[in-house]
């Protein structure tokens, strides 16, 4: 079942087209990462999502409630914890008698015990971090919208969030927008890749790495290398990239191959042949960070 189904969305700004008919849908009980290099579209595409803005073009279906959690988060520093959880639950309106429990379960969720009764204002980044989440978790919402959640955190603090937003996928429905790409390697299902306000893909992640991992990426080092070897090498076997570095006394190769032929002994047997001084080669998948170069690449 989708919760969100996002149909030919357009976002004209004066000067710039921020989306350009963009649809994706994402599933009841997953964690969808919603991914873009700066400015694709993405702040955007979520504000619109939440209702901040609106589409100049398209519509979006959103089924139940949302929490929402901006790259920079309105907190109120002059307030202590407990009493900014319960002015934001009065703000939904919330019933009385159930904003105490409600707060004091999404404190200890949050891991936010030790600071309950500190101003916002005096904590750490990621504590401030774990107070915006759980504002956008104060009325318990199905759907719970995250715009860059881990930017500026340190790597423990990282970790921590990770833990805690795979903790909310048994309650709640997660898509969230972020840079880390090896975080959302580790705890999403599905993605959405978005570039220049368009989709590229979308889907299972496993899916799309699949999709875009599947070429042949060799590494390959060699004593001896000049650019006349690397255009010979590009007309024979239909090199869709090639990274040339130069290390020390040698050369290192990374090949990005069209064909899921195994030409592994062709190429070797080229090298040879031609002098290259092949000291190794060796075959690697694609992992997310190379996808994402991939597929936004230009």
């Amino acid at each position: 079942m989708d919760v969100i189904k996002v149909n030919a969305v357009t976002k004209i700004w004066p000067g710039l087209k921020a989306l350009d008919k963009l649809s994706f849908s994402v599933k009841k009980g997953t964690i969808h990462g919603f991914l873009g290099p700066n400015g694709a579209g993405k702040s955007t595409m979520l504000n619109i999502l939440v209702g901040l803005t609106n589409p100049s073009e398209g519509s979006v279906e959103v089924s139940g409630t949302i929490g929402f959690l901006p790259e920079n988060p309105p907190l109120y520093e002059n307030m202590v914890v407990d009493d900014y959880l319960k002015f934001v639950a009065q703000i939904f309106k919330m019933e009385k008698s159930i904003i105490r429990t409600q707060i004091d379960e999404i404190i200890n969720q949050c891991s936010l015990i030790p600071v309950k009764k500190r101003l916002i204002g005096n904590l750490s980044k990621g504590f401030k971090q774990r107070v915006a989440l759980a504002q956008a978790m104060i009325n318990n919402p199905d759907i719970i919208i995250l715009d860059e959640p881990t930017v500026g955190l340190d790597p423990n603090s990282v970790i921590e969030f990770r833990n805690l937003i795979l903790s909310l996928r048994c309650k709640h429905t997660i898509l969230f927008s972020s840079h880390q790409l090896t975080e959302v390697d580790k705890i999403c299902d599905d993605l959405t890749i978005i570039h220049k306000g368009i989709l590229i893909e979308s889907g299972p992640k496993e899916k799309i790495k699949k999709m875009f991992g599947s070429k042949q990426v060799l590494n390959i080092e060699l004593l001896n290398w000049n650019t006349n070897t690397q255009n010979d090498m590009s007309n024979l076997f239909g090199f869709e990239r090639m990274e040339v570095a130069l290390k020390n006394n040698h050369t290192s190769i990374k090949i990005y191959l069209n064909s899921l032929q195994d030409v592994r002994s062709q190429i070797a047997k080229y090298l040879v042949e031609n002098n290259c001084g092949l000291v190794s080669m060796n075959e690697e998948r694609l992992d997310l960070e190379d996808v994402f170069k991939e597929i936004t690449q230009g």
